[in-house]
């Protein structure tokens, strides 16, 4: 065991030893005599009442949530959470129309989306929280979807009933993972009210959309339940050549044959069709003037005939929950979810001139295929007991988690170098300003077959602690094993212990400051070629403090929270030897963050959201680039959504929303040498609801239509994109019992 092992885990053992006597205790409880009137009687946890409608998985009512169980995996309020987390509900997203990921999570705290083309694509690569990426941070109903894919399908928003974004390390409940937190994605599940729902979309780019959501009870005590919910989309983009075709089917069956069990099974199918919006154009021609003028946002710069982005995704699982009694509760959640992708694209030079000398023309492009399918299993098994001593109330949660990742690549990488191989031929080249596709050119002829197999196993533990009305602790641990084989290469195995730990103070008037610290840990594979010694897995530590305000009986609801990450081993170049990587590296992420909602009166809700963050480099191994600012990083963020509706009066059933969203400048690379402009973009939705039954709407993103231009550099030819232009969307959605 390493010295930082063992320095953590002489930190874990008083919390692990409460743990355990609080477990014995239980037990000690449960083996008691059934005299409730002795000295020594312990008070029995409330009953728990069936079927209430505000638990942490049932729809949100409005725009505000008391209950998220991303936080805790369990069913306590949001402010005994000593961590800042934020809930998305259905109904925030139907009233902005946010259609996507990175446009449902954009007025969230904490979190910076990509405006450029490509976030449509792989969604969830374009987010980042507090700093870092949530590339493998994306989870759905508890179990993370996928880990280590090097590419993914878009996430349908319209299967969701909720988004949860918890911020800040999270492995302690949810095993390997980055930083800066982690987005939950809460299906939508049978109901036992009947629930009819289909929609019409149309907009700009031929934009067309077909949505379905059934559900009822199949029976008349409720025992079996269904739901199914149904998109179909056909659309083009802004950039030539680019479609957005999408097809999402999820059935969902529930059986709940007492008050005590409940197993429902989820299952989605998803086709998605599109090329990669390889739109980038060289700086001269887009910020800087050209003597040809200006490149047209709609150019595509890779080859119609020969170009695809095609994925395919089907998962079937089921979430089980039984109530042994009115303390003990035992819940398995189990997925297994199966992906293949075909990326067929043509895009510019990356590892050399890219523009002509007469800034016209794309020259000496490369072009690639890969064929990838990815298989993940996951299962999650929780037990949980409740119980009461005198004032102090206990929610004991014992966990034990299994993720399993087989992944197939074949790509056209060049089989010595890896790198890209460059087109021969007329295809090679492409006038920027009179393009002339479907010339002759090179395809892939050589491939490279690569398989990865990785394994990881995590036993948790966490009490939530309620001392009194007035504080509430959370403590947990977790151990990791895991287990990686890349094509018969030397099998890896990586162990990591994480810790958390927090404190609420509820004071009167709705009131809770809050402190609490948290760990996580990303596998890093491979070894030091110098030395032959494993590389350790990539760490991260959080200190946050922060102040809740959630005053009874109103709706209203602020959070701001204070926080330092840090994340530590991180391989980069030996300054001796740069050809050797080293573990030496070090990003630190120090913020504030603020977010108010507000649902005060049926007619006006508000969401407010204010980011400060200062991501630095610590130490890049070189000290070239030490105390710099990470790149693609912007300092400050903020964004308001107000949203009015008229109850009364010949205009009664119109609603009206506008938001702004500001992104600041940013450097693009951790060298600070070139910065990318600031964005300031205005969206608004104008709704009518007929009647109880028929709402027309009418949606826009980026109303003013500011299209900023992003690139990587200073030089004529480094690669610039336009950022996304407005898109305007009318819709039709009927509702009846």
């Amino acid at each position: 065991m390493s010295s930082r092992h063992a320095s953590r885990l002489r930190r874990a053992l008083p919390c692990a030893l409460a743990l355990s006597a609080g477990l014995a205790a239980a037990g000690a409880v449960a083996a008691q005599t059934d005299d409730p009137t002795g000295d020594d009687a312990t008070e029995l946890a409330p009953i728990r009442v069936e079927d209430r409608l505000d638990t942490a998985w049932d729809p949100v009512d409005g725009y505000i949530a008391d209950r998220a169980a991303t936080a805790t995996k369990t069913d306590v309020p949001l402010i005994e959470v000593p961590q800042s987390i934020s809930v998305i509900s259905r109904e925030q997203l139907e009233d902005r129309g946010a259609d996507t990921l990175t446009e449902a999570v954009a007025y969230t705290p904490g979190i910076r989306v990509d405006n450029s083309p490509a976030a449509r694509v792989i969604d969830s690569f374009s987010i980042d929280i507090r700093g870092f990426s949530a590339q493998n941070a994306t989870f759905r109903d508890g179990t993370q979807i996928q880990a280590g894919l090097p590419y993914d399908a878009p996430l349908e928003t319209y299967g969701l009933e909720r988004i949860e974004v918890l911020r800040g390390p999270a492995s302690v409940l949810y095993g390997q993972g980055q930083p800066g937190g982690i987005i939950n994605l809460v299906t939508k599940r049978p109901t036992s009210a009947p629930l009819r729902e289909v929609g019409l979309e149309v907009g700009e780019y031929d934009h067309k959309q077909l949505t379905a959501d059934f559900s009822d009870s199949l029976d008349a005590d409720g025992e079996w339940r269904y739901r199914l919910t149904g998109l179909w989309q056909d659309s083009d983009t802004y950039i030539d050549y680019v479609n957005d075709d999408r097809v999402y089917l999820a059935p969902a069956l529930t059986w709940a044959p007492s008050s005590r069990t409940e197993l429902t099974l989820l299952a989605h199918y998803q086709e998605n069709e599109t090329r990669y919006p390889w739109s980038g154009s060289p700086r001269r021609g887009t910020v800087e003037e050209s003597q040809h003028g200006r490149i047209p946002d709609s150019r595509y710069i890779g080859e119609p005939s020969f170009d695809r982005y095609d994925a395919t995704v089907w998962a079937v699982g089921y979430l089980f929950e039984h109530h042994f009694d009115d303390r003990w509760t035992f819940r398995q959640n189990l997925r297994y979810r199966d992906i293949e992708y075909d990326v067929l694209d043509t895009f510019r030079n990356y590892f050399g001139p890219a523009l002509s000398p007469d800034y016209r023309t794309l020259v000496n492009r490369f072009n690639r295929a890969r064929f990838d399918e990815g298989e993940t299993t996951t299962l999650d098994n929780q037990l949980v007991s409740t119980w009461t001593h005198g004032t102090v109330e206990h929610t004991v949660l014992v966990g034990l988690d299994h993720k399993a990742l087989t992944y197939d690549t074949r790509r056209s990488n060049h089989p010595l170098t890896g790198q890209f191989i460059p087109i021969t031929g007329p295809g090679a080249n492409l006038d920027l300003y009179d393009p002339i596709y479907g010339r002759p050119f090179s395809t892939p002829s050589n491939f490279v077959d690569n398989t990865v197999e990785a394994d990881q196993t995590g036993l948790y533990v966490q009490d939530h602690i309620k001392v009194g009305e007035r504080w509430a602790f959370s403590l947990g641990g977790r151990q990791d094993w895991v287990e990686e084989d890349n094509s018969g290469q030397r099998e890896e195995d990586q162990d990591e212990l994480s810790l958390r730990a927090g404190a609420v103070y509820l004071a009167d008037g709705g009131w809770a400051p809050y402190a609490s610290y948290s760990e996580s840990f990303t596998p890093n594979y491979g070894q030091n070629s110098a030395t032959g010694e494993d590389y350790e897995p990539i760490t991260g530590e959080q200190y946050e403090v922060g102040l809740r305000y959630r005053p009874p009986e109103t709706g209203l609801s602020m959070t701001l929270a204070l926080f330092e990450i840090t994340r530590e081993n991180e391989l980069v170049a030996d300054p001796g030897n740069p050809a050797v990587q080293i573990q030496i590296g070090e990003t630190r992420s120090r913020g504030a963050e603020l977010e108010v909602i507000a649902d005060l009166t049926n007619n006006l809700k508000a969401i407010a959201a204010y980011t400060y963050q200062d991501v630095e480099i610590v130490e890049d191994g070189n000290g070239t680039n030490d105390g710099n600012q990470l790149g693609d990083t912007p300092e400050n963020l903020a964004s308001l959504w107000l949203d009015y509706s008229v109850t009364t009066g010949r205009l009664a059933g119109l609603g009206v929303g506008a938001g702004v969203r500001y992104t600041d400048g940013y450097y693009v690379s951790s060298a600070n040498d070139y910065e990318d402009p600031s964005t300031t973009l205005v969206d608004a939705a104008v709704r009518y609801d007929v009647d109880r039954n028929v709402r027309l709407q009418v949606s826009a993103s980026n109303l003013l239509d500011e299209q900023e231009i992003y690139c990587g550099g200073g030089d004529p030819d480094d690669f610039c994109e336009y950022g996304v232009p407005r898109q305007v969307i009318g819709s039709i959605r009927y509702r009846w019992d």
